[in-house]
């Protein structure tokens, strides 16, 4: 068996804030897509604070099979933390918004476990259609255009049968977060579940920085099985990333060069930082006769920049865990389906996530993602 390596498509055109729509071939097993996207961005996009990268308009990769039923439907955020769980690493983009410099981002979307699995992943010719769905809402004022590359990662050289089926990965509930407020949640009993993703992002003020810690979102969480008779976990988010952090061995790292007014956010997707390093670069030929100075005390997804100087962006490197704000409930302790979570023989699953008694709290957005094989029939 060998993997290969074959565009779908290349440098097509995507119109924004619209859906781009691409039919994926009708046979061969698909492991993985690679999506590149690439846009031209309008000079002092994001300079005020908040969304200045490609990442932050790409608002739904979704995978449709047979018309209608899902395969993946995920944020680009979401989509960029599985990446992370499945691969140990982020995929690589170009997080820079200096002038009107071109921007790329990269997303891998898996079918299986990760990058190249051989017994899991998409039979194309099982469907009667797959449909590849990319949402953007960018506006004009923020890019002149999109170009989006996608290359499929197919399994040759292997026999009828080889996948035991696909990973289903959809954003399954989400909600806005009301101060002091619990959510009851059922997860629907289809599907074995490999991991139950949760997503915490915390509101921003004027200036795009994050009213409160992503912890305060789901302050605490109860994750039961039986109707609540056997308890998987109690406790916060805050201890959750933290186990994640333990579980996989490795730390979240990025990287980029944002160029922002003083004291205006700087989203880098790193939950909680653990340390960053930052320096003025140079776009002017001269040195940066302003201290690059960043404020130490925040620990969320948003930096602050408490300097700023015309033609010197900064230079960011920021290291911690909780991939855009993500953490995870792995089921997955071997990789026998047969020992994952089945909600359908523990029912009733219960997931209830609490919301702090905190004004900081509210007007937040918490979301669920399911990640569950869906077997061959």
């Amino acid at each position: 068996m060998f993997l290969q390596r074959e565009y779908v498509r290349e440098n097509i055109d995507m119109p924004l804030n619209e859906t781009l729509k691409l039919d994926l071939p009708e046979h061969g097993l698909l492991t993985s897509l690679l999506i590149r996207v690439s846009g031209n961005q309008i000079s002092g996009y994001g300079q005020n604070g908040g969304d200045w990268r490609i990442i932050d308009k790409l608002t739904k990769i979704a995978v449709l099979v047979n018309g209608a039923t899902i395969c993946k439907s995920l944020t680009g955020y979401q989509a960029q933390a599985l990446a992370f769980y499945d691969q140990g690493v982020v995929p690589p983009g170009d997080w820079r918004n200096y002038a009107s410099n071109t921007q790329f981002e990269y997303l891998l979307i898996n079918f299986g476990r990760f990058l190249g699995d051989t017994e899991v992943g998409l039979d194309l010719s099982r469907f009667a259609n797959v449909e590849l769905q990319i949402t953007n809402d960018a506006a004009a004022t923020d890019f002149t255009s999109f170009s989006v590359s996608v290359l499929g990662y197919y399994l040759r050289g292997s026999t009828n049968g080889q996948f035991k089926g696909y990973m289903r990965t959809e954003e399954w509930r989400a909600w806005a977060t009301v101060q002091n407020e619990t959510k009851y949640n059922d997860p629907p009993v289809e599907h074995v579940i490999r991991r139950i993703m949760l997503q915490a992002i915390p509101g921003v003020d004027a200036a795009f920085l994050d009213n409160t810690s992503m912890a305060n979102l789901m302050y605490d969480i109860e994750l039961s099985l039986d109707t609540g008779q056997a308890r998987v976990y109690k406790g916060g988010l805050d201890d959750l990333m933290r186990e994640n952090y333990l579980d996989y061995g490795k730390p979240m790292i990025a990287g980029g060069s944002p160029y922002m007014f003083a004291d205006k956010g700087v989203d880098m997707s790193v939950g909680r930082p653990l340390g960053y390093s930052n320096g003025a670069g140079s776009q002017d030929g001269a040195g940066a006769a302003t201290i690059n100075t960043y404020e130490t005390v925040r620990s969320g997804l948003v930096l602050k920049p408490e300097t700023y100087e015309a033609d010197s962006p900064t230079n960011l490197l920021v290291v911690g865990f909780a991939p855009f704000a993500t953490a995870m409930f792995n089921f997955d302790l071997g990789w026998d389906a047969n020992n994952w979570l089945d909600p359908n023989q523990r029912k009733t699953v219960k997931l209830d996530i609490l919301t702090r008694d905190s004004s900081s709290a509210a007007g937040g957005r918490n979301a669920i993602v399911l990640d569950r094989l869906v077997g061959v029939v």
